[in-house]
Protein backbone atom coordinates (compact mmCIF):
# COMPACT_ATOMS: atom_id res chain seq x y z
CA UNK A 1 0.00 0.00 0.00
CA UNK A 2 2.64 2.50 0.95
CA UNK A 3 3.68 1.88 -2.79
CA UNK A 4 0.14 3.04 -4.06
CA UNK A 5 -0.71 -0.53 -4.62
CA UNK A 6 -3.23 -2.58 -3.61
CA UNK A 7 -2.51 -4.16 0.22
CA UNK A 8 -1.98 -7.79 -1.00
CA UNK A 9 0.97 -9.90 -0.82
CA UNK A 10 1.42 -13.96 -1.79
CA UNK A 11 4.81 -16.23 -0.70
CA UNK A 12 5.61 -19.96 -1.73
CA UNK A 13 6.91 -21.87 0.49
CA UNK A 14 7.82 -25.53 1.35
CA UNK A 15 5.71 -27.94 3.14
CA UNK A 16 8.04 -27.20 6.56
CA UNK A 17 7.77 -23.32 5.94
CA UNK A 18 10.80 -21.90 3.83
CA UNK A 19 9.94 -19.71 1.78
CA UNK A 20 10.94 -20.19 -1.98
CA UNK A 21 9.58 -16.78 -2.73
CA UNK A 22 7.34 -13.69 -2.07
CA UNK A 23 6.10 -10.65 -3.68
CA UNK A 24 3.25 -8.08 -3.79
CA UNK A 25 0.87 -6.49 -5.98
CA UNK A 26 2.23 -4.30 -8.30
CA UNK A 27 -0.56 -3.35 -10.75
CA UNK A 28 0.10 0.53 -9.83
CA UNK A 29 4.47 0.26 -10.49
CA UNK A 30 6.34 1.67 -13.43
CA UNK A 31 9.12 -1.30 -12.31
CA UNK A 32 9.62 -3.90 -10.82
CA UNK A 33 11.95 -7.05 -9.74
CA UNK A 34 13.28 -9.15 -12.96
CA UNK A 35 10.88 -11.50 -13.53
CA UNK A 36 7.70 -9.91 -11.76
CA UNK A 37 5.09 -8.26 -13.84
CA UNK A 38 4.45 -4.69 -12.98
CA UNK A 39 2.33 -1.84 -14.75
CA UNK A 40 -0.71 -4.15 -15.70
CA UNK A 41 -3.25 -5.87 -13.92
CA UNK A 42 -1.80 -9.23 -14.41
CA UNK A 43 0.46 -7.89 -11.89
CA UNK A 44 -1.09 -9.53 -8.64
CA UNK A 45 0.75 -10.81 -6.02
CA UNK A 46 0.26 -14.45 -6.73
CA UNK A 47 0.91 -14.21 -10.32
CA UNK A 48 4.66 -12.91 -8.82
CA UNK A 49 4.80 -15.16 -6.84
CA UNK A 50 4.12 -17.60 -9.49
CA UNK A 51 6.26 -15.90 -12.22
CA UNK A 52 9.34 -16.10 -9.91
CA UNK A 53 9.07 -19.75 -9.52
CA UNK A 54 11.02 -22.27 -11.83
CA UNK A 55 9.33 -24.18 -14.24
CA UNK A 56 8.54 -27.84 -12.52
CA UNK A 57 11.27 -27.60 -10.18
CA UNK A 58 8.83 -26.93 -7.17
CA UNK A 59 6.17 -30.07 -6.14
CA UNK A 60 3.33 -29.73 -3.66
CA UNK A 61 4.22 -26.11 -2.69
CA UNK A 62 1.84 -23.80 -0.08
CA UNK A 63 0.83 -20.06 -1.67
CA UNK A 64 -0.04 -17.99 1.49
CA UNK A 65 -1.88 -14.82 -0.15
CA UNK A 66 -3.61 -11.90 1.51
CA UNK A 67 -6.93 -12.16 0.07
CA UNK A 68 -9.14 -15.13 -1.94
CA UNK A 69 -7.40 -15.17 -5.14
CA UNK A 70 -9.21 -13.90 -8.56
CA UNK A 71 -10.05 -15.80 -11.31
CA UNK A 72 -7.12 -15.05 -13.31
CA UNK A 73 -4.55 -15.85 -9.98
CA UNK A 74 -6.91 -19.04 -9.20
CA UNK A 75 -6.69 -20.19 -12.82
CA UNK A 76 -2.31 -19.67 -12.44
CA UNK A 77 -2.32 -21.66 -9.06
CA UNK A 78 -4.21 -24.34 -10.45
CA UNK A 79 -1.61 -24.41 -13.43
CA UNK A 80 1.21 -24.75 -11.41
CA UNK A 81 2.43 -27.54 -8.84
CA UNK A 82 0.49 -25.47 -5.61
CA UNK A 83 -0.34 -28.28 -3.56
CA UNK A 84 -2.10 -25.98 -0.85
CA UNK A 85 -3.11 -22.40 -0.57
CA UNK A 86 -3.90 -20.53 2.48
CA UNK A 87 -5.92 -17.31 2.52
CA UNK A 88 -6.45 -14.75 4.69
CA UNK A 89 -9.39 -12.65 3.79
CA UNK A 90 -12.37 -13.81 2.18
CA UNK A 91 -13.37 -11.77 -1.17
CA UNK A 92 -16.71 -12.33 -1.62
CA UNK A 93 -16.22 -10.43 -5.34
CA UNK A 94 -14.20 -13.86 -6.24
CA UNK A 95 -15.87 -16.51 -4.16
CA UNK A 96 -15.87 -20.11 -5.92
CA UNK A 97 -13.43 -18.68 -8.81
CA UNK A 98 -11.04 -22.15 -7.79
CA UNK A 99 -13.58 -24.60 -9.27
CA UNK A 100 -12.23 -24.80 -12.30
CA UNK A 101 -13.72 -28.54 -13.01
CA UNK A 102 -17.13 -26.45 -12.92
CA UNK A 103 -15.85 -24.52 -15.86
CA UNK A 104 -14.53 -27.62 -17.97
CA UNK A 105 -14.72 -31.32 -18.28
CA UNK A 106 -11.01 -31.69 -19.06
CA UNK A 107 -10.14 -30.11 -15.73
CA UNK A 108 -13.04 -31.79 -13.86
CA UNK A 109 -10.67 -35.39 -15.06
CA UNK A 110 -7.27 -33.81 -14.37
CA UNK A 111 -4.80 -35.95 -12.87
CA UNK A 112 -3.24 -33.35 -10.73
CA UNK A 113 -5.54 -32.76 -8.45
CA UNK A 114 -6.51 -28.77 -7.05
CA UNK A 115 -4.81 -27.10 -4.32
CA UNK A 116 -6.06 -27.98 -1.15
CA UNK A 117 -7.69 -24.83 0.59
CA UNK A 118 -6.98 -23.34 3.91
CA UNK A 119 -9.69 -20.04 4.64
CA UNK A 120 -10.53 -17.86 4.19
CA UNK A 121 -9.78 -17.31 7.83
CA UNK A 122 -12.83 -16.16 9.44
CA UNK A 123 -11.55 -14.26 12.27
CA UNK A 124 -9.62 -10.61 12.89
CA UNK A 125 -6.76 -11.87 10.69
CA UNK A 126 -8.41 -12.60 7.73
CA UNK A 127 -11.28 -8.83 8.14
CA UNK A 128 -7.98 -7.76 8.18
CA UNK A 129 -6.39 -9.40 4.70
CA UNK A 130 -10.24 -8.01 3.38
CA UNK A 131 -10.09 -4.54 4.45
CA UNK A 132 -6.32 -4.03 3.55
CA UNK A 133 -7.09 -4.57 0.17
CA UNK A 134 -10.28 -2.12 0.22
CA UNK A 135 -8.35 1.06 0.45
CA UNK A 136 -8.76 3.42 -2.32
CA UNK A 137 -4.97 4.64 -2.48
CA UNK A 138 -4.15 2.92 -6.07
CA UNK A 139 -7.79 1.27 -5.90
CA UNK A 140 -9.92 2.92 -8.75
CA UNK A 141 -12.13 0.13 -8.93
CA UNK A 142 -14.08 1.46 -5.72
CA UNK A 143 -14.52 4.39 -7.57
CA UNK A 144 -15.71 2.82 -10.66
CA UNK A 145 -18.95 1.30 -9.21
CA UNK A 146 -17.53 -1.22 -7.24
CA UNK A 147 -18.30 -0.13 -4.09
CA UNK A 148 -21.72 -0.59 -4.40
CA UNK A 149 -21.40 -4.15 -5.91
CA UNK A 150 -18.83 -5.25 -3.02
CA UNK A 151 -21.80 -3.53 -0.99
CA UNK A 152 -23.99 -5.78 -2.69
CA UNK A 153 -22.34 -9.02 -1.48
CA UNK A 154 -22.47 -7.43 2.30
CA UNK A 155 -18.65 -6.16 2.29
CA UNK A 156 -20.70 -2.63 3.64
CA UNK A 157 -18.72 -2.64 7.21
CA UNK A 158 -15.22 -3.43 5.75
CA UNK A 159 -15.32 -0.83 3.40
CA UNK A 160 -16.86 1.87 6.15
CA UNK A 161 -14.06 1.12 8.09
CA UNK A 162 -11.79 1.41 5.20
CA UNK A 163 -13.02 4.81 4.42
CA UNK A 164 -12.84 6.36 8.02
CA UNK A 165 -9.44 5.05 8.18
CA UNK A 166 -8.30 7.11 5.12
CA UNK A 167 -11.06 9.92 5.75
CA UNK A 168 -9.71 10.46 9.24
CA UNK A 169 -6.19 10.12 8.39
CA UNK A 170 -5.89 7.36 10.73
CA UNK A 171 -4.50 5.42 7.57
CA UNK A 172 -1.55 7.56 7.18
CA UNK A 173 -0.33 6.42 10.45
CA UNK A 174 -1.23 3.24 10.13
CA UNK A 175 0.75 2.94 6.80
CA UNK A 176 4.28 3.99 8.85
CA UNK A 177 3.79 1.12 11.45
CA UNK A 178 4.54 -2.93 10.80
CA UNK A 179 2.36 -4.95 9.17
CA UNK A 180 2.09 -6.31 12.73
CA UNK A 181 1.79 -2.84 14.66
CA UNK A 182 -1.04 -1.52 12.29
CA UNK A 183 -2.55 -4.58 12.86
CA UNK A 184 -2.90 -4.16 16.92
CA UNK A 185 -3.88 -0.90 16.46
CA UNK A 186 -7.08 -1.32 14.73
CA UNK A 187 -7.52 -5.45 16.23
CA UNK A 188 -10.22 -4.06 18.35
CA UNK A 189 -11.94 -2.57 15.53
CA UNK A 190 -11.55 -5.82 13.85
CA UNK A 191 -14.10 -7.49 15.85
CA UNK A 192 -17.42 -6.08 14.98
CA UNK A 193 -17.06 -6.75 11.78
CA UNK A 194 -16.69 -11.06 12.18
CA UNK A 195 -18.86 -13.05 10.55
CA UNK A 196 -21.24 -15.06 12.56
CA UNK A 197 -19.88 -18.79 12.54
CA UNK A 198 -21.93 -20.20 9.85
CA UNK A 199 -22.47 -17.64 7.66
Amino acid sequence: MRSGNIGVGACASTLDGEIIYAARNRVNDRDGPHGEIFGSSLAHAEMNVLARLEFRRHRDLVLTTTLQPCLQCAGAIRLARIGTVRIAGHDTDWDGYHDFAKLSEREAGRRHRPAARIGPRSDELGVFGLLISRFRIGNPRLVDGFDGELRKLGEGPVLDLAYDLEDSGELERLLALEVDQALAAVWPRLQPLLQPTGS
